[in-house]
């Protein structure tokens, strides 16, 4: 609770260059794929009128070279989008796309100041406005980094098109005029102060998504991840499991008799109950590790990484701990809680192949370890 009311008034937001939350990493993965359609689509209705152009002007090398280079990034477009449907996500590649959208305007620029003319290139409308389209698609990888790097690529592309430009041609030679309209400096930076503009507008989206999607992916009570969260979270972690051949562990964790101590104490106790346990496990997690709140008293905790054994032996460390953490209940009384825990992971669970068979078997083992008289951590079945 305390660690959401800090973030919501703003103290615990993270710097601008810092890499993500889990969360919006997470959602940063699906706006990745969400673009990668989209591009697909925008790149298949923006092939319309270059095709119109070329068919209907094809001595013109400015249709033509405008056909082939939204054609080449058509094939790009779609090469992308079958690279992530494979499941082949990187971190880099948030960057990459990215840059490749905005790369692909200023070639298009390029292209026409090499096959027609100088002014062509710096005073065109419809291909530069593309650039505020990639600059906004960058909002959706929800990573600050991505929207400062490309929207500083965008700045020095356009930028360096127009300096080589004035360093090359006669800008305001008639003929050049005549073509594409008069060379007017003010309107070129206005340009690059509007691409700057796009750029903190994106930044200021992720940010403000950040604070949106940090609660969204929160539990209320407790500070610590949801369910919604954790299932995308063991997803990812699953995929990069097998991908790096590294062991995964998961463990579920429920409060022992904890509808007594709710009928006992109340349910106001009952939900204190639940913070020090979350605080208890929050503390021990590595950066690496991932704890949830999985519903009511059960907590889900996710540990890369490790196998199975090393898992169950940091669990039975957590428990004790756990239960030498007692409850001040006032007037010189305590409650003293405690846990049981089941624990599943590859490669030693091999049938264990899916996230919901992983979870499956981690929740018999902890049906198990509360047959067998609760307050333990089974990790195998007997």
């Amino acid at each position: 609770m305390a660690l959401i009311d800090a973030y919501t008034s703003g103290a615990a937001a993270p710097p601008v260059w810092a890499r993500p939350d889990p969360a919006l990493a997470a959602a940063g993965v699906e706006g990745e794929y969400v673009v990668a359609r989209v591009r697909v689509l925008a790149m298949g209705l923006l092939l319309i009128a270059p095709t119109w152009n070329v068919t209907h002007h094809p001595q013109d090398p400015v249709h033509v070279t405008g056909f082939s280079v939204t054609l080449a990034a058509a094939f790009a477009s779609v090469g992308i989008l079958h690279l992530l449907r494979r499941g082949r996500w990187r971190p880099w590649i948030g960057f990459a796309s990215s840059a490749f959208d905005v790369s692909m305007v200023s070639l298009a620029l390029v292209s026409f100041l090499v096959v027609g003319s100088p002014m062509i290139a710096l005073n065109s409308k419809v291909t530069f406005e593309m650039y505020f389209l990639a600059l906004t698609a960058t909002s959706l990888r929800y990573d600050a980094r991505i929207c400062i790097v490309v929207g500083l690529l965008a700045l020095a592309e356009y930028g360096g098109l127009w300096a080589f430009a004035a360093a090359r041609y006669p800008l305001d030679d008639p003929a050049y005029v005549a073509q594409a309209g008069p060379y007017s400096r003010v309107d070129l930076w206005t340009r690059l102060i509007l691409l700057g503009v796009a750029t903190i507008l994106a930044v200021t989206i992720v940010r403000r998504a950040q604070r949106l999607l940090y609660l969204a992916a929160r539990d209320r009570l407790t500070g610590l991840f949801n369910r919604g969260h954790f299932d995308r979270a063991l997803r990812a972690a699953m995929e990069r499991s097998r991908r790096e051949g590294q062991p995964l562990s998961l463990a579920l964790v429920d409060v022992d008799h904890f509808k007594a101590i709710n009928d006992t104490h109340g349910h106001a106790l009952g939900d204190r109950a639940l913070v020090v346990v979350a605080q208890l496990l929050h503390r021990a997690m590595r950066r690496t590790d991932l704890v949830a709140r999985y519903g009511g008293e059960e907590f889900v905790i996710l540990l890369g990484g490790t196998d199975r054994e090393a898992a169950l032996e940091r669990m039975e460390a957590l428990r004790r701990e756990v239960a030498a953490t007692p409850i001040d209940l006032g007037e010189g009384r305590t409650l003293a809680i405690n846990f049981s825990a089941g624990v599943a992971g590859t490669p030693a669970d091999a049938a264990a192949t899916t996230p919901r068979a992983l979870v499956a078997l981690a929740d018999e083992r902890l049906l198990a370890a509360k047959r067998q008289g609760r307050g333990r951590s089974v990790g195998a079945e007997a």
